[in-house]
């Protein structure tokens, strides 16, 4: 089976798109599927990847989106829990059985948990069935500094040490606030090439697409801007032609 990044770059390249689109559903329960079926199956051909939260998990369960799940692997992308799992060795490996017996590709987590009795069987687990490990490094609000950006002895921030323990570690990718294309820019000279960037927070949290396209950041992570459009096929084919997949 191919890799995750592999998986990652060849949806890209069939869809021509760097699009990952967040699946972020608001609204009564009981339309959350509807909606979130409605806008996926209008922009499934130009999208590289679907991520899902707690928007869809909480209400639904795993067993309740598998038409989603379904239709992720009938169109081959790539489908990403943002849980951002954050818990003793145990119960992460418990969610990471769970995530890939249902059919997700990759997850997000947290670096603060700590490698031994934290991530590190979690890495192992996940690449051990092709999967991907996403660390959050700097989230997309407007308090993120408030957390990431602390300083830590000898100057260092939350923020440098979060990405280069995702290069430590061997992590498949890092989420970068695309709101600040001086961050991803650091977060690249941190990880190197060998590992992708995802950045949420174009659109209705306030990032420009034109600014993003400009770093050298892997994949464009958009939720509202794409949910709440009138057209949300429009609305992510404008995004996805910003620029040709190189």
């Amino acid at each position: 089976m191919t890799s995750f990044r592999e998986r990652m770059s060849q949806s890209a390249e069939r869809h021509q798109s760097r699009v990952v689109l967040a699946l972020d559903v608001w609204g009564p329960y009981g339309k959350r599927l509807a909606a979130a079926r409605s806008v996926l199956e209008a922009t499934r051909d130009r999208i590289a990847a679907v991520k899902v939260n707690h928007h869809l998990l909480l209400p639904l369960g795993l067993t309740g989106i598998k038409d989603i799940v379904g239709m992720c692997k009938r169109e081959g992308l790539p489908l990403i829990a943002d849980l951002k799992i954050n818990d003793i060795e145990s119960t992460n490996l418990n969610i990471v059985g769970s995530l890939l017996d249902f059919g997700f590709d990759a997850l997000t987590a947290n670096p603060f948990v700590g490698w031994r009795e934290g991530l590190e069987k979690v890495m192992e687990e996940v690449h051990a069935k092709d999967g991907g490990v996403l660390l959050l490094v700097y989230m997309s609000h407007q308090g993120a500094e408030d957390g990431y950006g602390l300083g830590l002895g000898g100057g260092e921030s939350m923020f440098r040490v979060f990405s280069q323990r995702a290069k430590d570690w061997g992590a498949d990718g890092i989420v970068v606030s695309a709101k600040s294309a001086e961050k991803i820019r650091e977060a690249r000279r941190i990880v190197g090439e060998g590992c992708m960037i995802f950045s949420p927070g174009v659109g209705a949290q306030g990032g420009s697409p034109e600014e993003w396209y400009r770093t050298d950041a892997d994949y464009m992570i958009v939720g509202r801007a794409v949910m709440d459009a009138q057209d949300p096929r429009e609305a992510v084919i404008s995004l996805a032609e910003r620029r040709e997949i190189g």
